[in-house]
């Protein structure tokens, strides 16, 4: 089957492209990659750092008391915080609890991404062949009318079979036009959420059932509580250190020259190596509150983010478990009305044979009809709920990627 006025890709190129055009996961995209500089600046606490200092001034006095009006220095300096009572560290695991969240959140989204394509997709494509079978009908039910309408004029069929045909056609011409407006809505939903503009060319079917992958990653909601509890933990850490002595041992080691310039003097004449080991200890025994303060508020926002987390997760669950119930009901609702087409198909050609003869009557003939329309509408859209279950089930279940569209 192809779409008139549509793409020339199918399904997995157009959550290809959903993933390059989404606003959502290029944010999602831009907060991981701050995470990933975050990560890099706090590991950069634990390594010495490098620095080349230089300095000239020009000095002025009066009475002059100095032998030269300048000033200069130059030297280099390695220095190294060697401990920080665990600052450092706690900052540093914090700052890869809140990467392993930003990750999960772009993961996210990158899956709401293409489950959203997906159901765009399949709106298109169900709201097509209605479309279809729509104008299918149409054709049908005024080819009767048309026959119904010369043996009214022979005098073949009363006048009460032809008004009946009559007005059951314009209810079809009313039916399809909706259908085709609901096809034109569903057409331009999708090419909004592509940011497509002008679109040439077909669109390649695609309609199967995915299978569910045997494997999968951590639900969404149940990774993330375990992830806010991480931070949360590091954070109220972090907050408990201020209560201790706070002991900080430091080095540096340095080479360098001063009164060099202007003064007569060499740099070899005052260079000189120098190195510097220390240990403070300062202990904060009253703040009015301050440190008591930060840590009660730490342990607040981790009780509010467990809350609302344990919240999420159940939602999820039973969302979860909701969906696999729908599954079983929608697989069984998919097999029932392959079924009934098949009965309502045979049911609608001997009916129609026994009007034609004369052998059945209006009311037959017409209710056949409604009943083919009604089942062939009935099998598309449950084999559709079926499918867009499944896609969903595999996104709350974390294992919606391209691969399952395979």
């Amino acid at each position: 089957m192809f779409l008139s006025d549509c793409w020339a890709f199918n399904l997995q190129e157009a959550v290809s492209l959903a993933l390059a055009r989404a606003n959502l996961l290029q944010q999602s995209q831009a907060d991981y990659d701050k995470s990933e500089a975050a990560v890099t600046q706090a590991r950069a606490a634990f390594l010495p750092s490098l620095d080349v200092n230089t300095a000239f001034a020009y000095n002025g006095e009066n009475p002059q008391t100095r032998t030269s009006d300048w000033d200069s220095s130059a030297g280099i300096l390695l220095s190294e915080n060697l401990f920080d009572h665990g600052v450092s560290l706690y900052n540093y695991d914090l700052s890869k609890a809140s990467r392993k969240l930003a990750r999960l959140e772009f993961q996210r989204q990158r899956s709401t991404a293409i489950l959203t394509t997906i159901q765009l997709y399949f709106e298109v494509l169900r709201t097509q062949q209605v479309e279809e079978l729509q104008n299918k009908n149409t054709e049908q039910v005024e080819k009767v009318y048309k026959l119904v309408n010369s043996q009214y004029r022979q005098g073949m069929k009363p006048r009460s079979d032809f008004l009946r045909f009559q007005s059951q056609y314009q209810r079809s011409v009313l039916a399809q036009t909706s259908a085709q407006l609901a096809s034109l809505r569903a057409m331009q939903a999708l090419k909004v959420y592509l940011d497509l503009k002008d679109t040439p060319g077909p669109l390649d079917h695609y309609l199967h059932r995915p299978s569910l992958p045997t494997s999968s990653e951590p639900i969404y909601e149940v990774e993330k509580r375990r992830i806010n509890l991480e931070v949360r933990d590091f954070t109220e850490k972090l907050a408990k250190v201020e209560y201790f002595p706070q002991l900080n041992l430091y080095g540096k080691l340095g080479y360098g020259s001063d009164g060099f310039y202007q003064t007569g003097q060499s740099w070899n004449d005052r260079d000189k190596t120098f190195w510097t080991a220390g240990l403070t200890f300062t202990w904060n025994v009253w703040d009015w509150g301050k440190r008591s303060a930060a840590v009660q508020s730490a342990k607040l926002d981790t009780l509010k983010v467990e809350s609302q987390s344990l919240f999420d997760e159940r939602q999820a669950l039973a969302r979860i478990a909701e969906l696999e119930q729908q599954l079983k009901i929608a697989q069984k609702q998919y097999e029932i009305s392959e079924s009934l087409l098949k009965i309502e198909t045979q049911n609608y050609a001997l009916v129609e044979r026994d009007y034609k003869e004369g052998r059945s009557s209006y009311l037959d003939f017409s209710t056949s009809i409604s009943d083919l329309l009604s089942a062939q509408t009935q099998k598309i859209q449950t084999e559709y709920q079926l499918i867009l279950t499944i896609f969903e089930l595999g996104h709350r279940k974390g294992y919606l990627d391209e691969s399952t569209l395979k």
